[in-house]
């Protein structure tokens, strides 16, 4: 009943016309921006522009140079937005090739006081992005072209041991365009963590194959459908670029046959997510939000509440 008006408000008051589907949406992925970048949007701003683009919960975790950097603020920001924000532990941006203890001791001991529902996204593989100068300018560079951390890393186990008494999901940032050398790795972790659920975003950028394969063979493993409406055209690296998978529509904005099929089979296991983090992404929120409603639209209509928010309220335990 409270999400039947709930929904029914969000069409009477909403100041934005509603594109495709129009039940409820839980945003299963976004980040407040670190403080030392000169683009990190407002925080209420932000929360203003969810709000009305007509989003009942958000998945919301900070971002960290350092250890708990913007922890507060996200804290603050949900103490004033309790009906809205679900909390995620902190991302942290300098792991070196391994998961630190003093992570590890932070994330558990915050995970208690501060009832976080997930863990936010550790980067385990990233290619370099080269941003349009619209768009924040260049992005990180590494001389290998890509952030690593290897995920059958002594610390990453030791990490997964004790979060995995939590019973919350970690969100597990895996781009797939380097298969051949972190599938076989991946997929041991999964295996060996049988209990934990992890989430990888945006699909790993990958291949229909590729999402297919990783789903029907690990239970314990979700996705989220998040920047996966277009290909991904801005990496660094031409060899990198040229393994990232397509993205879900064609030149009429219509769902490709192959990807339909993969939203339909594993309707149980993906998520609708924006992943809005920096200024650009904030500040077409809206717009993420109508384009991924005309794509849940071309879906039947329950499998599109599964993706919508349906899989979301039972991965992150939220009851209504």
């Amino acid at each position: 009943m409270k999400r039947l008006l709930l929904t029914l408000l969000v069409a009477l008051l909403s100041p934005f016309e509603v594109y495709g589907y129009d039940g409820p949406l839980f945003d299963a992925m976004a980040q407040l921006n670190h403080k030392s970048e000169d683009e990190r949007p407002g925080f209420e701003k932000s929360i203003s522009r969810v709000r009305d683009a007509g989003i009942y919960k958000i998945a919301l975790f900070a971002r960290s140079k350092k250890l708990g950097e913007n922890e507060k603020a996200l804290l603050n920001l949900h103490r004033d937005n309790k009906d809205l924000i679900v909390l995620g532990a902190p991302k942290y941006f300098l792991h070196e090739n391994d998961i630190g203890k003093s992570f590890t001791k932070r994330t558990l001991k915050n995970i208690d006081k501060y009832k976080y529902s997930f863990v936010g996204e550790i980067l385990f593989t990233h290619a370099d992005k080269c941003n349009t100068s619209s768009r924040g300018g260049i992005g990180r560079q590494h001389e290998s072209g890509e952030t690593y951390l290897d995920p059958s890393g002594k610390g990453v186990a030791d990490f997964l041991v004790k979060v995995s008494s939590k019973n919350i999901p970690v969100m597990t940032h895996w781009e797939f365009y380097d298969w051949e050398r972190d599938w076989p790795k991946f997929s041991k972790l999964f295996l060996d963590f049988p209990n934990q659920k992890f989430i990888i975003p945006h699909m790993g950028f990958g291949s229909p194959k590729q999402a297919k394969l990783i789903l029907s063979t690990h239970d314990n493993v979700y996705m989220t459908i998040s920047k996966k409406n277009k290909d991904k055209r801005n990496i660094c690296d031409p060899i990198k670029q040229s393994k990232f998978g397509s993205g879900f529509l064609n030149d009429e904005n219509q769902l490709k046959d192959e990807w339909k099929e993969i939203l339909i089979e594993y309707q149980d296991k993906l998520l609708f997510a924006t992943d809005a983090h920096k200024k650009h992404r904030w500040k077409e929120y809206s717009e993420i939000v109508k384009i991924y409603r005309d794509i849940l639209n071309q879906l039947p209509e329950e499998v599109a509440k599964k993706i919508a928010y349906l899989n979301a309220e039972k991965i992150y335990n939220i009851k209504n």
